[in-house]
């Protein structure tokens, strides 16, 4: 998503440095500044459409994860992990969106914005946030190691227990 919101707006600075034929009349009767004002409130609009849906979806992934890892016979070690990543999700979707949403609201077409007492408390709101992605990403990279470590040993176990019972078998 970082990704995503990173280049919808320098695709916004693209547009203004070399847009079509088709869009130069229009941006010259706006003017450049409020132009790339408009442009932007529509890439912040977008980016704060997808931000909210890419939240549900990891609600629902990580509602899913969690129910999951419960029914796993070695849950306890394991449980936990899912279940953070799926507070971290809520609390961000349910708490610190909004605020980031409506703080964003507030300095779509103020100059400078970013230097306002406003703009301030949007960009603590934003490293949070973001510091939490990072987290979040971290804790899902050692859960993904930790379900491959768990398969690769239970598929040895196993396939070692196939062989046993099949030594016994044949003979």
């Amino acid at each position: 998503m970082f990704f995503v919101a990173t280049q919808n707006f320098q695709g916004v600075e693209r547009v203004l440095d070399a847009p079509s034929a088709k869009a130069t009349p229009s941006l010259r009767l706006l003017g450049h500044e409020e132009a790339r004002f408009l442009l932007r409130y529509q890439v912040s609009e977008l980016n704060r459409f997808y931000f909210s849906v890419w939240e549900r979806v990891q609600l629902v992934l990580g509602a899913g994860l969690t129910l999951l890892a419960w029914r796993w016979p070695w849950r306890k070690k394991i449980v936990l992990v899912p279940a953070i990543l799926l507070l971290i999700v809520a609390a961000t979707h349910w708490f610190m969106t909004p605020e980031i949403t409506r703080l964003g609201r507030l300095m779509d077409f103020v100059p400078n914005a970013r230097e306002t007492a406003t703009g301030q408390t949007f960009w603590r709101y934003h490293q949070i946030y973001s510091t939490l992605e990072v987290f979040k990403f971290l804790l899902g990279l050692y859960l993904a190691f930790t379900l491959l470590v768990r398969s690769r040993a239970s598929e040895i176990l196993t396939n070692g227990r196939v062989r046993e019972v099949d030594v016994v078998h044949n003979s």
